[in-house]
């Protein structure tokens, strides 16, 4: 009897002990989530600072801007070969307002099919108020396209300059596609692997659409370095409500179930006395 005292006394010490490194261990994490959070909100801050504050003075001083002619007459200068320019010109070619419409409805309705609302949901919406948003700055911008006395252009644009939506779209679109195939339902399906030459195919397109636009004359290197931004700016909203929301509804309801249940236990005769 005496020893399993003993014994009681030393596991105690050893159970508040384990109890406070795990305290502590949590404690950490959470600090190493605000942190990140923290961290991740001031870059995304300045990057909206940028791209407002680039917005008012491409708007005042439409250009082009020193460098940027050199630039691109730099990127045409290069000879690339016929079958390459033509899958860059193909890439760009499903970026298009309608390719890009339609291929936005059938991925919907493909997620819908498979029941994936929320995905659904954060596919349709980042790409549609991102490239919304993106549409907004450019008529208030009102930017116009290189001319054929500058650079050599494969066609003439009206449409405005800064920043670049094909950029932006192809951010929006293949990004969240990409961290679509990331997230937890795929990322345990079995065959994931097959989804990997069509996220290679999504990040060229990402890597390559910036070139492929300075190479036909279709902007300046300031319109798609300011459509790349912008279009990861909105990406990055839509990837944080798509993790917040849930968050949120999760505490609230857990919130509300422990308010139910702390209500059933208060008893008549508890509430009397």
């Amino acid at each position: 009897m005496e020893e399993n005292h003993m014994i009681h006394d030393t596991a105690q010490p050893q159970n508040r002990t384990t109890a406070g490194a795990i305290t502590l261990a949590n404690r950490g994490r959470r600090r190493g989530r605000v942190t990140r959070r923290i961290a991740g909100i001031t870059c995304w801050a300045i990057g909206l600072i940028i791209i407002l504050v680039a917005s008012l003075i491409v708007h005042a001083h439409p250009g082009p801007w020193p460098g940027e002619v050199a630039f691109s007459q730099s990127v045409q200068s290069l000879n690339l070969a016929p079958g390459l320019l033509a899958s860059l010109t193909f890439l760009a070619s499903l970026i298009d307002p309608v390719a890009a419409s339609i291929a936005l409805v059938l991925w919907f309705a493909f997620l819908l099919t498979f029941g994936w609302i929320r995905q659904a949901a954060f596919l349709a919406l980042t790409v549609g108020i991102g490239n919304a948003v993106d549409a907004l700055i450019g008529d208030y911008v009102r930017r116009p396209r290189p001319t054929a006395n500058l650079i050599h252009i494969e066609g003439i644009y009206h449409a405005n300059s800064f920043p670049s939506g094909h950029s932006a779209q192809t951010v929006l679109y293949y990004g969240a596609l990409l961290y679509l195939s990331f997230i937890e339902p795929v990322r345990t399906w079995r065959y994931r692997w097959l989804l990997l030459p069509f996220q290679i195919f999504a990040a060229l397109n990402i890597l390559l659409i910036g070139f492929e636009r300075l190479y036909q004359g279709e902007h300046w290197i300031y319109d798609v370095l300011g459509g790349t931004l912008d279009g990861a700016l909105w990406l990055v909203v839509g990837i944080f409500l798509y993790n917040w929301i849930p968050e949120l509804l999760e505490r609230r309801r857990a919130r509300r179930q422990e308010r139910e249940a702390h209500g059933e236990g208060l008893t008549p005769r508890s509430v009397s006395g």
